[in-house]
């Protein structure tokens, strides 16, 4: 877990944020705002897609080793400063916003990055729209077929309420207060994560829009059918997994059907792969970024 001792030390967001890097939006056909970072310059094009829960700014560090990119860390709506969740939520739409953030921003094929929620709708977006993907890297996605219910926040499920509880009150506090609740909302047996990951993460609690949890989205992705379209490169990257999972098994969905695929297995890693495994994370994917 976090060092404790060293936590209320960490700098807030501002102190971290490369002062150069443009922050901006897009407004897509339904009226959402999708907000994004972008690191700029005439370099190949990387989309980072986050996971539920999380921020395109928890990609701060993996952005600032892809020097030799033009990166560009977009918010889902209900997630950091997009907006949109009045107007629905769903990985088909999801993966739309994307698709017209790529096209409103004139982006040449992209390189796309996926973690976890970010898998499913990179892999989405690869199968859906082959025409903007240059080739696809899936960090810890969904490995089966599933639904996420949405949840009543008047009456949440036990396994949820301390995890509302700490983002309620998270939103309220002064930077010290904040980084101590994130303590609670740090995955379970995560190693230690440096500042930089821990502040953008704590970040992206704040800016979180709960009313997310009140949606619903279906992750399809290790379908044979969707992965059958996907035909650029991917990259998959897996984590132990929860306990008493078979990784090795519950990848085939999808390493029995793509068609020009790598894997790449972190046994020793969370499931926040660029968090607890870092420089191991960045070697794989840049070594995939250059072949591709």
């Amino acid at each position: 877990m976090v060092d404790t001792q060293n936590i209320l030390n960490y700098r807030p967001l501002e102190q971290l944020m490369p002062a150069h890097w443009q922050i901006a939006a897009v407004t897509t056909a339904d009226n959402v705002d999708i907000h994004y970072i972008r690191t700029g310059g005439n370099k190949p094009p990387v989309l980072l897609l986050h996971g539920f829960q999380s921020a395109g700014i928890t990609w701060l560090r993996t952005a600032e080793a892809l020097a030799a990119y033009d990166v560009i860390m977009p918010d889902f709506r209900g997630h950091g400063l997009s907006s949109g969740i009045e107007h629905g939520f769903s990985a088909e739409l999801l993966t739309e916003d994307m698709a017209a953030l790529i096209r409103t921003l004139k982006l040449d094929k992209v390189f796309v990055v996926g973690h976890s929620m970010g898998g499913e709708i990179a892999g989405r977006l690869a199968a859906a729209h082959p025409d903007l993907v240059r080739a696809l890297v899936l960090v810890d996605p969904p490995l089966h077929p599933f639904n996420m219910p949405p949840v009543d926040l008047d009456n949440p499920p036990a396994w949820l309420q301390k995890t509302l509880n700490a983002l309620r009150s998270i939103k309220t506090q002064p930077h010290q207060e904040r980084l101590k609740t994130m303590q609670a909302l740090i995955a379970p047996g995560s190693a230690n994560w440096n500042e930089v990951d821990y502040v953008t993460a704590t970040e992206a609690a704040v800016q979180f829009d709960l009313k997310t949890f009140n949606a619903r989205v279906d992750y399809q992705l290790a379908s044979a059918e969707m992965i059958k379209r996907i035909t650029c490169p991917t990259l998959l990257m897996t984590s132990r997994g929860m306990a008493g999972t078979d990784v090795a098994q519950s990848v085939k969905p999808i390493t029995d059907h793509w068609h020009d695929g790598e894997y790449v297995h972190f046994a020793d890693s969370g499931h926040f792969i660029m968090a607890d495994q870092f420089e191991r994370f960045i070697s794989v994917l840049t070594n995939f970024l250059a072949d591709n």
